[in-house]
């Protein structure tokens, strides 16, 4: 591809807000995104030539009117020339938050989160050819991940294969991402994938059933306001955020969310995650906007697991005023 504003704002490590700007462009969100050389979840791979290839990435999230999830390849040679490759999305589709590993003469393109309409049941896998920059499918067999982001991966066995670890999955029947919990084995020769644990965890993600986002963040921090004597503005952003709770929000279930009505021991408590020590094994209850996930590192009795499930589910409900989809999720 031959664009000398695009080359020009490699150069310059401008982001799409910055482009646009420097060349007085119309806003945007009128007429869509402006081009970024600056994103995240792109993969930078240094080949023995001096050539760094650049793949993918994104601009900003969906609030943002310059987002946009990038299909193209940027090389920049040992001089410092850069040249810029780009592709169908039928050969190589919108790819962020993946990985890059040099293997011999390919670099091996592992994972994706990109578009939700572009997300399949399985691991995107492909391979990039840096002679002649041909994108081509990496076909494969075997037990794939799931659709996988976020990940790391490992060249092992002196360059014969590769450990994929960590991560987020995708799955189409779930409301929400979840953490990849076991290792998987790519053959770089035969293209098998090997699932190398199996660690079935029991893993619930809940989420209102109405689709909108829960209100603990906000609830929390007028909570506060009331402990510390502010006065509440009930006219700004948080009483926005809050005006559809209803009547009455149990804000008394706050500070026993997650601190089911049975023996344990509190482990640590980081930002917005929360462990207990529940007959020898541990108990995560992980908080989003969109969702809370709730996973129990081990094997507990399946009694115990439900007592911890319904006591969230049953005080998030409370709390929300609303029904709240519990959904089981595993990787089988």
């Amino acid at each position: 591809m031959t664009n000398p504003v695009w080359t020009w704002a490699v150069e310059r490590r401008l982001t799409g807000h910055r482009l646009n700007k420097a060349f007085g462009g119309p806003y945007s969100k009128d007429v869509g995104p402006c081009w970024s050389f600056h994103r995240y979840g792109r993969t930078e791979t240094n080949l023995p030539d001096g050539r760094l290839v650049r793949i993918g990435g994104e601009y900003e999230d969906w609030y943002d009117p310059d987002f946009y999830i990038y299909n193209d390849v940027i090389v920049t040679d040992a001089a410092g020339r850069t040249e810029i490759f780009g592709y169908s999305d039928k050969v190589f589709p919108p790819t962020d938050f993946h990985t890059a590993n040099l293997v011999d003469d390919r670099i091996i393109i592992i994972g994706n989160l990109s578009y939700p309409f572009v997300r399949a049941h399985k691991v995107q896998v492909l391979a990039l050819d840096p002679t002649s920059y041909r994108m081509d499918r990496f076909d494969t067999t075997g037990e794939a991940p799931p659709w996988i982001h976020n990940h790391s991966a490992e060249l092992v066995e002196n360059g014969g294969a590769i450990l994929v670890r960590g991560g987020l999955l995708c799955g189409p029947q779930w409301p929400a991402l979840i953490e990849n919990i076991d290792d998987w084995r790519l053959d770089i020769q035969t293209g098998y994938w090997e699932r190398l644990t199996r660690r079935l965890w029991p893993r619930f993600a809940f989420v209102r059933a109405d689709g909108m986002p829960n209100h603990l963040y906000w609830l929390r921090r007028l909570l506060e306001d009331r402990v510390s004597g502010r006065s509440e503005d009930k006219r700004g952003f948080r009483a926005e955020r809050l005006r559809d709770l209803g009547a009455n929000p149990r804000l008394d279930l706050l500070e026993t969310l997650y601190t089911p009505d049975i023996p344990h021991s509190k482990i640590t408590d980081e930002h917005r995650v929360h462990r207990l020590c529940v007959e020898g094994g541990t108990v995560r209850y992980v908080e989003g906007s969109g969702d809370i996930k709730l996973t129990v590192e081990g094997i507990l009795p399946s009694q115990t697991v439900e007592i911890i499930r319904l006591d969230l589910l049953t005080k998030l409900e409370a709390i929300e005023n609303a029904t709240i989809d519990c959904t089981r999720m595993a990787v089988r």
